[in-house]
């Protein structure tokens, strides 16, 4: 690249991880969470500060493949890890905290001296309108940490730590509905702009079905593969495997209009479906408080199947909005 990309990422990131090291230590006090979860929760957020934005920067770049593999890496490492835990029955609380927060900025650190050395750092100012648009995705990428690991937050302070580690647990699920999800958005991200009606309708076809297909092996033998997995450990709340289920498909739906939006949108638009998300938010979060106190962690999974069922109706009622104009001519 031309520009000189570090300033304004460095920028927005000083300010995230301020905002972060200030709320986190806050809300973890109110909440009574413990240190090793407050340790955690920085380096995690931290580290996914880092990763998104510097994505973001491969992506701008041309490296769409790379991008995704980057932004995404991390998840599977720390699925291996607390799998590998479970497994070795070390799952002592604290020392899991301790070890994914560590995981988390290891490799926010890798990936900053990776792209560092991979894309080039040019000499000219990036400009202000291209700084402005990439605030709102570097907004987007806030909102989804927030939404992430708030509902984490609520978990611990409401309920406990250790409900914290068993939603964890069951939530392994989601890993398999992240590839596709990860997939869909290699597909879609690079050729949103060119990007008909009819190759829509296939990707959400495909969307479809696998979502089923993978909801439909999860329901009929989820039961009995977590349960071997953890030993019995969790039997009593493999009841959340088809709410579990339900938030990874709706995830699989709305990652088409996410990964859509901000390719084909008009800047209006797109401030539009980012100040939608944050309205959303901010109704999300006492809305899971609410239905985690009445129905635990079930309430939480509930939360986050309205939250992505709503955001996945706001998008696609965008991309009809575009895509009817398109035919009509505008």
């Amino acid at each position: 690249t031309d520009y000189d990309w570090k300033r304004p990422i460095m920028i927005l990131l000083y300010i995230a991880v301020l905002i972060s090291c200030i709320s986190v230590p806050i809300i973890s006090w109110y909440y009574d969470v413990g240190y090793p979860f407050l340790y955690f929760c920085i380096c995690a957020i931290t580290s996914s500060l880092i990763t998104e934005l510097l994505a973001n920067i491969v992506r701008s770049s041309g490296k769409y493949e790379l991008a995704l593999l980057l932004q995404r890496s991390v998840r599977i490492i720390i699925a291996i890890i607390v799998v590998i835990f479970f497994l070795s029955d070390l799952s002592i609380l604290s020392s899991m905290f301790y070890i994914f927060g560590t995981t988390h900025i290891f490799y926010g650190v890798f990936i900053y001296y990776y792209v560092n050395k991979k894309i080039n750092l040019g000499i000219k100012k990036v400009p202000t309108s291209s700084q402005k648009e990439g605030l709102y995705f570097s907004v987007m990428d806030v909102i989804t940490l927030v939404n992430t690991y708030g509902i984490n937050l609520i978990i611990a302070g409401i309920l406990s730590l250790d409900y914290l580690g068993i939603f964890f647990a069951v939530c392994i699920i989601l890993r398999v509905y992240e590839t596709f999800v990860q997939s869909t958005d290699f597909v879609v991200m690079p050729s949103s702009g060119d990007l008909d009606k009819k190759g829509l309708i296939v990707i959400i076809v495909k969307n479809l079905i696998i979502g089923a297909l993978i909801s439909l092996f999860f329901i009929v033998f989820g039961e009995s593969l977590l349960s071997l997995i953890y030993a019995q450990k969790y039997d009593e709340y493999l009841y959340l495997i088809p709410y579990i289920c339900l938030v990874g498909f709706v995830k699989m739906m709305d990652v088409i209009p996410s990964s859509i939006v901000g390719g084909v949108s008009k800047k209006r638009v797109l401030k539009q479906y980012v100040f939608f998300n944050i309205a959303l938010t901010l109704l999300f979060i006492p809305g899971s408080i609410l239905s985690i106190l009445y129905s635990g962690l079930k309430g939480a999974a509930c939360a986050l199947i309205i939250l992505y069922a709503l955001r996945s109706i706001f998008g696609f009622g965008i991309l009809y909005r575009i895509y009817e104009l398109e035919k009509e001519g505008y």
